[in-house]
């Protein structure tokens, strides 16, 4: 069966036993208490199981935990550093923008600034 949350992945709950057919498109089925949803539903929501092909009772499966599965960018920067570079066409040529990336801080937070004004705030960035 089908659930909300079709936008991001559809969601699968069962597999269920079909106690009744109610009519030719819908079918009662037996639902834990828990769910606390009506059990008849339209077999558009319906699908058939298929048990995995292989069955590897002895595979040790470890579910990861959640910070294994934060995203990088979510960490914070454990130091200054540089994380991109731009030329930018002006009035004046090409100017060089870096992307600076302070310490404590997000990723997403970093800011664009000329190469001057980094060479000027953060002379460490730049061993040229």
């Amino acid at each position: 069966m089908q659930g909300e949350g079709k936008k991001l992945k559809p969601i699968r709950y069962g597999p269920f036993e079909i106690l009744e057919k109610i009519s030719t498109n819908a079918f009662r089925l037996t639902l834990p208490p828990s769910m606390q949803i009506y059990s008849v539903v339209n077999v558009e929501n319906l699908k058939l199981y298929e048990p995995p092909m292989i069955l590897d009772e002895e595979a040790n499966v470890q579910i990861p935990f959640v910070d294994d599965l934060a995203p990088a960018y979510l960490n914070v920067l454990q130091e200054d550093v540089i994380l991109d570079r731009n030329i930018r066409s002006s009035k004046r040529g090409g100017v060089e923008y870096l992307k600076v990336g302070r310490k404590g801080m997000h990723p997403g937070k970093a800011r664009w600034m000329e190469i001057g004004k980094v060479r000027e705030l953060y002379p460490h960035l730049l061993s040229e």
